[in-house]
């Protein structure tokens, strides 16, 4: 028996044909599994339990698990081109134009961010917890498509997904100031920070139109029922994937 089954699916892509993308959530999973939804084999969840996750997962978006590019991520800011599936070391963004190639990202409260270009059938997939929006990684992101692949931050698409939020989001003074102040807050003395802002104000500052940015409203730490997160949970976390690819 498995659980009700829910993907978080852009808008922003849905209009033009051949890209598909989605965030998985904890919904899904087998009855009765405290991980839920659980697509990492890292967290303590039984092997065969993730082995159906994701082929329940990447199956319902058409994906083949031989089509997939997946990361060891590190929290740091580099950004590898891909072209072949497989498994990439220390990186935290993944950059293809390749067809029938889908970049994964794996999050329990860090932002997923897809981004595309579509005129030069382009696209990057990011990791970004704070060290990573601290590093401005998906800047690097930006920089490394128009390198590589030509594209344009005024043709740029992109989706802030899923994250901890800027309601519930507590970090220290010192990870408050390695990040822009313009999305921290102090609460009662406390300092909240808005990742999800933070990558958005960083993909705008790179010259991603913000009428082609679509930003998920749900925070993994708030919404208990939808999302995992390792800092509500801790290690009874389970983990989300995001994935994103030209299926033409």
């Amino acid at each position: 028996m498995t659980a009700s089954f829910t993907i978080v699916r852009p808008a922003v892509f849905g209009h033009g044909a051949g890209i598909t993308a989605g965030v998985s959530t904890r919904n899904g999973g087998p009855d009765g599994s405290p991980f839920g939804m659980n697509l990492s084999f890292n967290v303590g969840d039984q092997a065969d339990h993730v082995t159906r996750n994701r082929m329940r997962f990447f199956g319902a978006l058409g994906i083949g698990m031989d089509e997939l590019a997946n990361m060891q991520q590190v929290h740091g800011s580099t950004v590898t081109p891909v072209h072949v599936p497989g498994v990439y070391p220390a990186c935290d963004g993944m950059i293809t134009d390749r067809p029938r190639l889908f970049l994964s990202v794996t999050v329990a409260d860090c932002v997923p961010v897809f981004i595309v270009d579509r005129a030069v059938h382009a696209l990057a997939v990011v990791h970004a917890g704070w060290r990573g929006t601290a590093a401005r990684i998906v800047c690097r992101a930006v920089e490394a498509l128009g390198e590589t692949y030509g594209a344009l931050p005024s043709r740029m698409e992109a989706f802030i997904g899923p994250a901890a939020g800027g309601c519930c989001y507590e970090v220290g003074p010192e990870v408050a100031g390695a990040l822009d102040p313009a999305f921290v807050t102090v609460r009662d003395g406390r300092y909240f920070a808005d990742l999800k802002a933070g990558n958005t104000g960083q993909l705008k500052a790179s010259g991603v139109p913000e009428t082609g940015i679509e930003i998920h409203p749900g925070c993994t730490i708030h919404d208990n029922t939808l999302f995992h997160s390792f800092r509500r949970d801790g290690a009874l976390s389970g983990r989300m994937m995001g994935v994103s690819g030209f299926s033409l």
